[in-house]
């Protein structure tokens, strides 16, 4: 009896020892096996792959001096010396908006788009380029100089040489008489038209869409003054800008000054801007 029973815990005791032998062999193989699969952090290609995980999925560029085409073409400039060309130019700055037709921007090479606003003349055009008009900057993000933006929009908006060329000697050798006699009576009539709407007369050519966009747009600063604006009925503020002639609040007005955007925000021609100008004096 003491025998059997002997044996029987002996044969137990195998049993379990057997098994907490076999259950080692199997965690030291199971740790192997995940030890052999891990990625040493001290691997170069390792190093490489984590910071290829973890970089940022996008970057903001707050200037345009870093733009890769850009950088590109000023060097280029810087070693040879030489004038940038009309494409050079394009490339460097206006395509990225241009060539995508990006916030409703004339895209490259559409002449219907295009013939839009070479109505507004060469210069208007360098002239909003250069002080910036609605979501572009001021020379459109880059540093050209005057002459560069001019020869980069004479491109873009495919003026032909004829129309972006300056006046003939010609027509500059005038008599000085009747040149001086014209340039009286523009301003004779200018400083008239602007002295009637600041004491309350409606301007000739008045339509409903002019009224709509300064009511709706203009009065938007004007009712309040926001910014030193002048504000509506302020005669005394009015008069001022008056002095100055309707020639130049039109090109203030086209162009933009200080937190007035260009065209005041508005969408009107420049032939409806002075009408507009004597409206909202007038008031």
């Amino acid at each position: 009896m003491s025998v059997a029973t002997d044996s029987g815990m002996v044969k137990t005791m195998g049993i379990v020892l057997g098994a907490l032998i076999v259950f080692a062999l199997i965690c030291g193989v199971a740790a192997r096996m995940l030890s052999a699969g891990s990625e040493d952090p001290n691997d170069p290609m390792v190093r490489n792959a984590l910071m290829n995980r973890i970089e940022p999925v996008a970057s903001v560029r707050t200037s345009a001096d870093d733009l890769p085409a850009a950088t590109e073409v000023a060097m280029t400039a810087a070693a040879t010396g030489e004038p940038r060309s009309a494409e050079e130019l394009i490339n460097g700055a206006c395509a990225a908006c241009h060539s995508a037709g990006l916030e409703g921007v004339p895209q490259l090479g559409d002449d219907a788009a295009w013939a839009e606003r070479r109505e507004s003349g060469l210069d208007a055009l360098v002239a909003s380029v250069i002080n910036g008009k609605g979501t572009m900057p001021a020379r459109g993000g880059s540093n050209y100089s005057d002459e560069e933006i001019r020869i980069a929009v004479q491109q873009m908006a495919m003026f032909e040489a004829d129309e972006a060329a300056p006046a003939t000697n010609e027509s500059a050798q005038a008599p000085a008489a009747e040149a001086s006699e014209d340039t009286q009576v523009a301003s004779v009539e200018t400083t008239d038209v602007v002295a009637a709407a600041a004491v309350g007369t409606a301007p000739d050519g008045l339509t409903d869409n002019i009224k709509t966009q300064v009511n709706g747009v203009c009065a938007g600063c004007h009712i309040a003054g926001l910014a030193n604006a002048p504000k509506i009925g302020d005669k005394a503020a009015w008069q001022k800008r008056a002095d100055k002639g309707l020639d130049a609040l039109t090109q203030s007005v086209i162009n933009g000054l200080n937190v007035m955007p260009a065209r005041g925000g508005s969408t009107l021609a420049d032939d409806e801007i002075p009408i507009a100008i004597q409206y909202l004096m007038s008031k």
